[in-house]
């Protein structure tokens, strides 16, 4: 082996003519630089020096409090997002995001500024002429038009129209006249309606009703009704209106199913009472106490509303056909990011009350199609009474757009609330979207279902498909 210190010796050496060697090495080729440079500085001027990149320094944390720890609305968000997430799946990736895609792309092109100017007319855009079209699954799809005519003749006074047609015997129509000063809280409308359908749905009445006795039956119907309404604090309100109503009832439906008269002949259905036509008045009576601020403003708070309506058959008088029909809900609405990430909890009861002979059976309380339990098509719940609990979380999804998650339990029960207990009990859910702020006429998209009441095993039962404009007017 060598010795080792001959082998430092060697190395020491080295490393003292290369540090000799660099200083030299560095001058000349500074030299060779600089005459290189003075060779083209009549071509070109030297560039300046890069300034050095220097790494992005953090924010100081200068009041020491760290990071802003999460609300408690914030944390509570989770709840309905794990609870709900199969549902907001299909919400966020079959419909928001596609339906943004095409929003973004129609606003970039001023589609909707143009669709609005299209149908809009007047020297403030007071005019309105617009399509309109729904589809309910299980009812005939029509197509009408929406007209709207603000300040007509006076300021104050307003004018609003509809015409849907559905095909042969299929014809609805609703006029409105409205008296609203700009500057009070009181409002007086008119309103005459007028309904011609041969598809209307019919299961029964009571708790225990299913697709095995559905059958249909035909509509002519006549209204006129006078509202008075007086706005309170925020979004409270009561109102008193009078309705004036003719309705005829019969067997000429749509082909392919069967009739009212039908199913009672073979045995499977009684008569509902006053099939065979009434006059009727109705006065009603309701009042909403709702401490929240209209939007844009943050959508917590509470609502509580109460209504009765006394009906009167006029052609045999209150001797014989008198009735008295109520209904309250009590909600709670927390918004869950202070921008309209509402979710809300209502409990719901109605109830009619025959002061003398029988309630007619179109005047008897619903809780399904636009009521609590959406997931069932219009009237499949009728009954004497009816509860329901519904849990709710909305959402926006564009400007004039929400997206909304629905779950309800309840169901109808015979008398007062006879049966009513968790095995009598229904599911209703339904997802989609709703216009925001749109009174008249708005449009909705909804897919819901409904199911057997859990003591029969809660089966599937009724599908919703809704797609279109609804009037309420």
């Amino acid at each position: 082996m060598s010795n080792p210190w001959r082998v430092i010796a060697a190395l020491s050496v080295v490393w003292a003519v290369a540090m000799g060697a660099a200083p030299a090495v560095q001058a000349q080729a500074t030299e060779t630089e600089s005459e290189s440079g003075s060779e083209s500085a009549g071509a070109e001027q030297p560039s300046e020096l890069d300034e050095p990149t220097l790494a992005e320094r953090e924010v100081p944390n200068y009041d020491g409090r760290g990071e802003r720890p999460a609300t408690a609305g914030e944390m509570a968000l989770w709840v309905p997002r794990i609870l709900l997430f199969p549902a907001w799946f299909v919400a966020e990736y079959l419909i928001r995001r596609p339906l943004a895609f095409l929003i973004s792309g129609a606003e970039e092109k001023e589609i909707p500024d143009r669709v609005v100017s299209f149908f809009t007319f007047g020297p403030d855009g007071n005019v309105a002429l617009a399509p309109s079209f729904s589809f309910d699954f299980g009812f005939r799809p029509n197509i009408g038009v929406y007209f709207r005519y603000n300040e007509f003749l006076r300021e104050d006074f307003g004018l609003r129209a509809g015409l849907n047609f559905g095909g042969e015997d299929w014809l609805t129509g609703s006029l409105a006249f409205r008296v609203a000063p700009k500057d009070g809280d009181t409002e007086f409308q008119v309103s005459f309606g007028y309904n011609r359908r041969p598809d209307v749905l019919f299961f029964g009445l009571g708790s225990n009703v299913g697709q095995d006795h559905r059958s249909r039956y035909d509509l002519v119907s006549f209204e006129g009704t006078m509202s008075l309404k007086q706005r309170l604090v925020r979004q409270s309100s009561f109102a008193v209106s009078l309705t004036i109503a003719d309705r005829d009832f019969g067997d000429d439906i749509i082909a392919g199913d069967y009739s009212v008269e039908d199913r009672v002949n073979a045995g499977q259905l009684e008569l509902p009472p006053g099939f065979e036509g009434y006059s009727i008045a109705l006065q009603t009576t309701s009042l909403v106490l709702d401490n929240r601020r209209a939007r844009p403003a943050p959508g917590s708070g509470f609502r509580f509303a109460a209504q009765y309506q006394l009906g009167v058959d006029l052609q045999k008088g209150p001797a014989r056909s008198l009735w008295l029909t109520w209904a309250t809900s009590l909600s709670a609405f927390l918004d869950l990011s202070d921008h309209q990430h509402v979710v809300s909890l209502t409990l719901s009861l109605t109830a009619a009350e025959a002061l003398s002979g029988q309630i007619p059976f179109f005047e008897l309380p619903s809780i399904s199609g636009n009521n609590p339990m959406r997931g069932f098509v219009n009237r499949f719940l009728v009954g004497d009474s009816g509860a329901s609990l519904l849990l709710r979380y909305d959402w926006p999804v564009w400007m004039w757009l929400d997206g909304t998650i629905q779950v309800a339990v309840g169901n109808v029960y015979d008398g007062r609330f006879a049966g009513l207990s968790a095995a009598n009990t229904r599911l209703s859910a339904g997802i989609g979207l709703a216009a925001v702020n749109q009174r008249d006429h708005f449009f909705e998209f909804l897919i819901g279902f409904g199911t057997e009441t859990f003591a029969n095993g809660g089966q599937v039962e009724s599908f919703r498909f809704l797609l279109g404009g609804t009037r309420d007017f």
